[in-house]
């Protein structure tokens, strides 16, 4: 009995001073805050994708509404006129059902460019991102960060444990945080 009690004690200790020992060890946290948004922002590159963001906008959304509107306004007086010769419910309810699309479409258009500006957004600034998100995991790896946040994120914090990574990423892209972006210029969507 004595030899399982000693036995169980000398588990714990040795339990014991494995998770001091760990503890003792184990890096401290570290914590680098940094927002994609802002460096992106600042990339030459990123005037590149709002021009075709604009380019987008004239040359496919543009007529994309002028082609609904004529429709909207061909269903109409289609509608309209078989109404007035007195056509089968059936069909007004089909050319009705037609021009309630179209009309919704128009209704809805500023909410149908939006969402076309954001996918064309996002697929055209990938590449930024990207760009972006290899010199932060460099520096990250360089830094021994722990874990990466937004500045909106950070509550409190000291010098200690949490890194301002704004500035060596903008270093290495060879960009200057002080200087404007193309939204701040009135160029930005």
């Amino acid at each position: 009995m004595k030899k399982v009690i000693f036995s169980l004690l000398a588990v714990m200790a040795l339990g014991f001073f494995t998770s001091n020992a760990q503890a003792q060890t184990s890096p401290a946290l570290k914590v680098g805050v940094f927002d994609y948004d802002v460096i992106v922002g600042h990339l030459p590159e990123y005037k590149d994708v709002q021009k075709k963001i604009e380019e987008f906008e004239k040359d496919s959304l543009g007529p994309r509404r002028d082609a609904i509107e004529y429709q909207y306004n061909r269903t109409d007086s289609t509608y309209k006129a078989d109404s007035a010769s007195k056509k089968s419910k059936a069909v007004l309810d089909m050319i009705n059902q037609q021009r309630q699309q179209y009309a919704w479409q128009l209704i809805n258009w500023q909410q149908i460019v939006q969402n076309a500006e954001r996918q064309k957004f996002a697929e055209l600034s990938q590449p930024l991102y990207d760009k972006v998100q290899k010199v932060l995991m460099e520096e990250v790896k360089a830094q021994k960060i722990t874990l990466v946040i937004k500045p909106d994120d950070v509550i409190y914090g000291d010098d200690k444990t949490i890194v301002n990574l704004f500035n060596p990423v903008a270093k290495k892209l060879g960009i200057d945080l002080k200087a404007p972006t193309a939204d701040s210029t009135g160029a930005g969507q």
